[in-house]
């Protein structure tokens, strides 16, 4: 993967913006063939509680999108599932209060995926809130 330095730095104003998660959440997501906001799962993941999850967050997302509702979440998730996975993969590490507060149970998904609880780090809750 070749990312330019300025395109990394660039924050755009927005603190969920990271283009280098961004990019690698692409290429996680790439391992199991085109990019689809489904990567390989570790084992003891479901991949129906990840569709699930991703699933109903994407199409409430679009739709919070089109009716411009406020979110902390960049509106470019709305793009389609692979953006999605890669958007919120960026709030996950760069605003994890966001993802926590708005998609408890996509949040629950990308703790596991990612084996880490940014939220519970920087004091947004934890894991267990998202159970709830």
């Amino acid at each position: 993967m070749i990312l330019s330095w300025a395109d990394a730095e660039l924050r755009e104003g927005e603190p969920a913006y990271n283009v280098v998660i961004h990019e690698f959440a692409h290429k996680l997501d790439m391992l199991n063939g085109d990019a689809n906001g489904c990567p390989p799962l570790h084992a003891g993941m479901d991949r129906r509680d990840w569709s699930g999850a991703f699933g109903s967050a994407y199409e409430d997302f679009r739709g919070r999108v089109e009716r411009r509702d406020a979110s902390r979440i960049d509106p470019y998730a709305a793009e389609n599932p692979a953006e999605f996975f890669a958007v919120l993969s960026e709030a996950f590490f760069e605003t994890p209060g966001a993802v926590l507060a708005e998609y408890p149970g996509v949040y629950r998904q990308l703790a596991a995926f990612y084996r880490q609880d940014p939220a519970g780090r920087m004091g947004h809750g934890t894991i267990r809130a998202a159970a709830q």
